[in-house]
């Protein structure tokens, strides 16, 4: 839902490139003048943290919650941040960072229930594992790895028993070179197709 909706602006602005092309020699496309973020509070947590509430877009209420840790003798550093995407005022992305200010992990509810349906898990900073919740029932039913920032291997639980019983694994452009299938239930792999 959300990666949609982001999705859709470069395409939008394109589109209105385009009319614009169709009726002038160039398409001028306005620049957007963001808003401007104001910080409505900072104050320490019960676990040493500070904890920022930043309003992006002027409503008073914060859609960005940063939480830092003060280092000595380094700049502060950012631990953790909960994103409101659609302003209801429940976290839609929380992020964790390591002490190198790098993603460790990332939480996403796409469908706004309150709950993750996507997690990326992050080593050295680059996207190693996701798990997808794809019917939005409470359980991951959907595993990716990634190597070199593509996906080599799909795991998927078909039947909603908790075990994986699907594989698919690919090359460098993403296209798939092997499959199986766990037809017994046991957990692994019974026939592999190539």
């Amino acid at each position: 839902m959300r990666r949609d909706a982001l999705l859709l602006i470069p395409l939008c602005l394109f589109m209105m490139g385009a009319k614009k092309a169709k009726t002038t020699a160039a398409p001028v496309v306005a620049p957007v003048a963001a808003p401007t973020a104001v910080l409505l509070s900072s104050k320490p947590t019960a676990d040493g943290l500070t904890e920022e509430i930043v309003d992006l877009n002027g409503d008073g209420v914060g859609e960005i919650t940063n939480y830092w840790r003060a280092r000595e003798g380094a700049s502060r550093l950012l631990v953790k941040k909960d994103t409101d995407l659609n302003s209801d005022t429940k976290i839609d992305v929380r992020t964790s960072f390591d002490d190198a200010g790098l993603r460790v992990q990332e939480d996403m509810d796409g469908d706004f229930d309150g709950r993750a349906d996507w997690v990326d898990h992050y080593i050295s900073g680059k996207r190693s594992y996701s798990e997808v919740d794809t019917d939005w029932n409470g359980t991951f039913d959907l595993f990716k790895y990634y190597e070199g920032g593509k996906v080599r291997r799909v795991e998927r639980d078909t039947n909603a028993d908790g075990r994986v019983d699907f594989w698919e694994y690919l090359d460098e452009q993403g296209a798939v070179v092997k499959t199986g299938r766990d037809n017994d239930g046991d957990g692994k792999m019974d026939v592999r197709d190539q």
